[in-house]
């Protein structure tokens, strides 16, 4: 391993000249990784960062050869970064050579740099982990976990959805907190309170490989309840005329998806069964109360049902088939599906979709009374 330089990070943007590629890379400074504890001074970076342009992917990719010693590396490549810009213009091409090219492999996650440059954020050190792609990965899986508004995605997962019909994919993205210029030195990890950090923020709506569009918080878990891919969530209830009164924790979620059919036109029907645990409360409401908690239930599930509502909405608004209605329609009713495929384009927007919630409450913490009620 003497002899390679090792790719922890690959960054893609649009350069400024039309038509060319500009190409990042995060190469892992070995000596600065291994050995225990980082010193909190006067150590050299973990990582150094190359950049070049290219007319394409690979042209690009071996100019930044030209500036390293030692052979670049790529099987250990933990993410793919694509620059926003980029990312609008279309991507398609770009996985041509990520899947074709045998040192790439098919795991490293994909994410999209928000209002950013893959560049700026590949440049940005971070606190705790040594290395910045580790930081980005992890940050975007914890973000995902806890709060449910984040979505791993590997590589092979994109393409297939990508190349699939039914179906477009998506990312999620990640932005920077202050300056970028000020997160590209050593001093940003050596501070209590960093100039610059990474965040993960957002789902990126994606159709024909093209981003299409951002969508965060209550709007993004609205699209990650209807795949089934919330691990876990706050959802906040309203009490006695005040808002955001009451925390439930949501600990389980299952989704299921069924195709219907009327006269050749499909409609999808949603249900939703989520169980959790009340987390806080913050108003008088006494919940040992068996009739209090079927109105927090009744309420959570009214919520839930407004989130997917509204992510329905902002697909359809793009046509963008995020949550693989199609594919529900094909393995339901294969015949259906061949006699509207080609003309889905002009149905998924007008699709009616119906949905249900179902929201029990399980636990409600050590306490039956809020300090409130005490």
């Amino acid at each position: 391993m003497d002899d390679f330089s090792i790719v922890t990070a690959l960054g893609i943007d649009k350069a400024e000249e039309e038509g060319r590629y500009e190409v990042t890379i995060e190469l892992v400074n070995p000596a600065e990784v291994v050995g225990g504890e980082q010193s909190t001074s006067g150590r050299a970076s973990t990582t150094t960062i190359y950049s070049a342009k290219g007319d394409t992917l690979i042209s690009a990719i071996r100019r930044v050869s030209q500036q390293t010693p030692r052979e670049i590396f790529f099987p250990y490549t933990q993410t793919v970064i694509f620059g926003e810009e980029l990312a609008r213009s279309g991507i398609e091409d770009i996985f041509d050579l990520l899947e074709r090219n045998q040192e790439f492999r098919s795991t490293p996650r994909v994410l999209i740099a928000k209002d950013n440059s893959a560049k700026n954020i590949l440049s940005i050190l971070s606190p705790l982990e040594k290395i910045p792609a580790q930081k980005l990965v992890k940050t975007s899986k914890v973000s995902g976990q806890s709060l449910g508004e984040t979505l791993p995605v590997k590589i092979m997962e994109f393409v297939k959805k990508m190349t699939s019909d039914g179906i477009e994919p998506l990312a999620s993205g990640v932005s920077i907190l202050g300056q970028s210029e000020d997160g590209e030195s050593t001093t940003n990890i050596e501070q209590t309170t960093p100039n610059s950090l990474i965040k993960s923020e957002g789902l990126a709506i994606f159709k024909k490989g093209k981003l299409m569009r951002w969508i965060d918080r209550e709007e993004a878990r609205g699209i990650l309840w209807v795949i089934n891919k919330i691990d876990s969530t706050i959802v906040n209830l309203s009490c006695e005329q005040k808002t955001n009164a009451i925390s439930f924790n949501v600990t389980d979620t299952r989704t299921s998806l069924r195709a219907t059919e009327a006269n050749g036109t499909p409609s999808i029907d949603i249900h939703v069964k989520q169980e959790g645990e009340i987390e806080e409360v913050l108003c008088k409401m006494d919940i040992s109360n068996r009739d209090k908690l079927e109105q927090l239930e009744k309420q959570i599930e009214d919520n839930t049902k407004q989130e997917i509502e509204r992510a329905i909405q902002i697909a359809k608004e793009e046509n963008s088939d995020v949550f693989g209605f199609g594919q529900v329609i094909n393995r339901g009713n294969p015949k259906l599906w061949r006699e509207i495929k080609k003309d889905y384009n002009d149905i998924f927007p007008e699709m009616e979709v119906k949905i249900k919630v179902d929201a029990y409450v399980m636990k409600t913490g050590m306490k039956t009374k809020s300090y409130n009620q005490e």
